[in-house]
């Protein structure tokens, strides 16, 4: 988007240095057309009625219908490049102040998530995770699978052990098994905890750009960064002593990704992928 001074402009102001995605519309399946046309003014973007033309589109996904319209695949494929699921019950003025910052940080990015813990868990986030990314650098089918894997552990760990605290299964049993998943249902049920957010940036770099710093990853090839931020209370990363126990997956994650780092108190995990 230009402004009238021939500018380069973003939601909420001028485009900024580093700006990796300029949105051109917004797309919102649960709004009405007047609703989303003022909300799109305000936002400096033009309303898309759906998921077309060159310009990047951000959608804003109604939890309530995360089983119907937010799980349309055709939402998750380009020319959407973000996935924000906005606050409910605010006028257009006050939406469009609360979307500003978080359009914002997904120009930043490549890709961008941010949803409640409730409507994340709904859409099986770490599958449309990895539709967006092979829609833009198609992988190939071992390497599908693993990224795909390692992106679903990721996002489990971030929904589950962090914005809603459900401990680990401490042994393979039956008992064990009915234990976690009455506490998934059960805090799944609280609105506190399934308000929780759960924020996913991803970047694709050229072929030496942002590799591990010993050069092992992404020599030659391009490299797929992902950061998932939780709200949980955090964990400190230390040597498995249950390896039966379903944990946290990190050696897991770590045996596939090329980079894995955990930062912020447990609640910041960062991978890259060699594509």
């Amino acid at each position: 988007m230009v402004d009238g001074t021939g500018q380069e402009t973003m939601p909420g102001g001028p485009r900024t240095a580093g700006c990796r995605t300029c949105f051109g519309g917004l797309l919102a399946p649960g709004l009405s057309a007047d609703r989303l046309d003022r909300l799109a003014r305000a936002l400096r973007l033009s309303a898309a009625a759906e998921p077309a033309g060159p310009d990047p589109l951000a959608v804003l996904l109604n939890g309530s219908e995360s089983g119907g319209n937010a799980a349309t695949d055709a939402l998750w494929l380009p020319p959407v490049a973000a996935w924000i699921e906005p606050p409910a019950g605010t006028d257009a003025a006050t939406l469009a102040l609360a979307l500003s910052p978080l359009l914002a940080d997904a120009a930043g990015s490549d890709l961008y998530v941010n949803l409640t813990t409730a409507t994340a868990h709904d859409l099986q986030l770490g599958g449309r995770l990895l539709a967006a990314l092979s829609a833009r650098h198609p992988l190939d089918g071992d390497r599908r699978d693993d990224v795909e894997l390692a992106l679903h552990e990721a996002v489990s760990n971030a929904l589950v052990h962090g914005n809603l605290g459900v401990a680990g299964m401490q042994e393979l049993s039956a008992r064990e098994l009915e234990r976690f998943s009455r506490d998934l249902a059960d805090r799944l049920a609280d609105p506190a905890l399934a308000a929780r957010r759960i924020v996913v940036a991803l970047r694709i770099d050229p072929a030496g750009d942002g590799t591990a710093e010993d050069g092992s990853a992404g020599k030659g090839r391009r490299l797929a960064t992902v950061e998932i931020l939780d709200e949980g209370a955090g964990f400190t990363p230390g040597p498995r002593t249950n390896p039966g126990a379903s944990g946290r997956g990190l050696d897991l994650i770590g045996s596939i990704a090329d980079g894995l780092e955990i930062e912020d108190g447990g609640r910041r995990i960062r991978l890259r992928f060699a594509l």
